[in-house]
C-alpha cells in the first residue's frame, strides 16, 4: 500500500509541475537572462594561475622538514606572503606544486608577472642568503663544542654544495589564464536555481490553499 500511496503522489507532483509548466519555463528563463547578464558583466574577471615546483631544498629545509613537503613550501609561501598579498597560495603534497592564484581583471596580467618575477628573486635570494647563514655556523664553530656533534656533520655536509652559483632553485610556470566562472557549469546552476524557486513557490502556494480549504472545512463541519 505505501508503494501505490507513493506512486500516486509522484503522478500528483508530475501532474502539477506540468500544470504550472508555463509559470516554472518563464521563471528558469529569467534566471537563465540573468546569469547571461551577469557573465558578460563579469567577462573580463579572470583567475591567473601559476606553478611553483622547488629544484633544490635550501639547507633550513634539509635540516628542519627531510621529506615533508609541506614544511617546504611553508618556507616559499612566507616569502610569497612577505612579497605580495594579492596570491591565493595552495600547496599540492600529491603533485609537490605550490599552486598561486592571482584573481582580477585581464588587464592585470602584466602586474601578476611583474609580481611573480620579484617573487622569483626573491626565493632565489633567500636561498643563497640561508646557505650562507649555516656557512657561517660552521666557521665559528670549527673550535668549539659543536664540532662533532651530528647536527654540525649534517650542516657541514650540506654547505659543500655552493647555492651561491647555482640559479634555478625554483620554478614558476608562466601565468595561465581562465574564467573565474565557468560559463556552462553556471548557466546551468541558473536553470536549476529558476526550476527548484518556482516549483517551491507553486507547491508551497498549494500547500497553503489546502489547508486554508481544511481549516474552512473543518470550521463548516463544527457549525
Amino acid at each position: 500500500m505505501k508503494n501505490e500511496t507513493t506512486e500516486i503522489d509522484l503522478l500528483e507532483l508530475l501532474f502539477f509541475i506540468k500544470k504550472k509548466s508555463k509559470s516554472i519555463i518563464f521563471s528558469m528563463a529569467v534566471a537563465l537572462i540573468l546569469a547571461i547578464v551577469f557573465l558578460w558583466v563579469e567577462k573580463d574577471e579572470v583567475n591567473i594561475n601559476y606553478e611553483v615546483k622547488i629544484n633544490s631544498d635550501a639547507p633550513s629545509m634539509i635540516i628542519n622538514c627531510d621529506a615533508d613537503f609541506d614544511c617546504k613550501s611553508n618556507f616559499i609561501e612566507s616569502i610569497i606572503k612577505g612579497n605580495s598579498d594579492r596570491f591565493t597560495i595552495q600547496s599540492d603534497e600529491r603533485t609537490k606544486v605550490i599552486n598561486l592564484t592571482w584573481r582580477g581583471k585581464t588587464s592585470e596580467k602584466p602586474i601578476a608577472d611583474a609580481a611573480i618575477k620579484t617573487i622569483y628573486q626573491k626565493i632565489s635570494a633567500w636561498y643563497v642568503q640561508d646557505y650562507q647563514a649555516y656557512k657561517r655556523i660552521i666557521d665559528d664553530n670549527k673550535n668549539n663544542e659543536m664540532n662533532g656533534t651530528e647536527l654540525y656533520t649534517k650542516i657541514a655536509f650540506i654547505t659543500k654544495l655552493d647555492y651561491s652559483k647555482e640559479k634555478d632553485f625554483i620554478f614558476i610556470s608562466k601565468g595561465d589564464v581562465s574564467n573565474k566562472y565557468k560559463k556552462g557549469i553556471f548557466i546551468v546552476l541558473a536553470l536549476m536555481i529558476g526550476f527548484i524557486l518556482s516549483t517551491s513557490y507553486h507547491l508551497t502556494k498549494r500547500s497553503i490553499v489546502e489547508y486554508n480549504k481544511k481549516k474552512i472545512f473543518k470550521k463548516t463541519q463544527i457549525n
